[in-house]
Formats: structure tokens, sequence, C-alpha cells
């Protein structure tokens, strides 16, 4: 009996990174298009709404839309990397 895995098989520790990661991207992703496409007033609560000063409040949030996509492609990027960790040939 050995308690070796398959060369190809995943760990359930990897399995729940790799959907962390997924999900965190998703959810970031979808963070950043709506910063970039909706005014800071009509923002959902949880994204920070700004209702004043009035120039503010009509003005997107590009900077913060950026760095959203930005960390949801890092999360899909490390994402990739736990599913292909360990793919390489052990001798």
């Amino acid at each position: 009996m050995s308690s070796a895995r398959a060369a190809g098989a995943r760990t359930p520790g990897k399995t729940i990174a790799m959907a962390v990661l997924v999900i965190i991207a998703v959810l970031a992703i979808i963070a950043g298009v709506i910063y970039l496409i909706e005014p800071a007033k009509s923002l959902p609560s949880v994204l920070g709404t700004i209702t004043s000063p009035a120039s503010r409040a009509n003005a997107t949030r590009p900077l913060r839309g950026a760095g959203a996509l930005v960390i949801g492609v890092l999360c899909l990027g490390g994402a990739w990397l736990v599913n292909r960790g360990g793919s390489t040939a052990r001798r």
C-alpha cells in the first residue's frame, strides 16, 4: 500500500486555493468594471458611494477600477500557477 499520489493528481488544498483565487478574481473584475462605468453617486454602498461634492459624485473611479482589474488578473494568474504546480517531471 502506497500513500503517494499520482503524478498529475491535485491535492484538496490546491483545489481549494484555486477555487478561492478564481472567486476573488471574478469578484474583483466585476467590481473593476462597475467602478469604470458607474458614477460615484450610483455605486453600491459596498463599493463606497460618494454623494458630495457634486463634482466628485458624478465622476467615475478609474483608478479604483484599474486597481480592481489588476487584482483580478493577478488572482487568475495565481490560480493558474496553483493549478499547474507539480506538473513537472520528478526524478
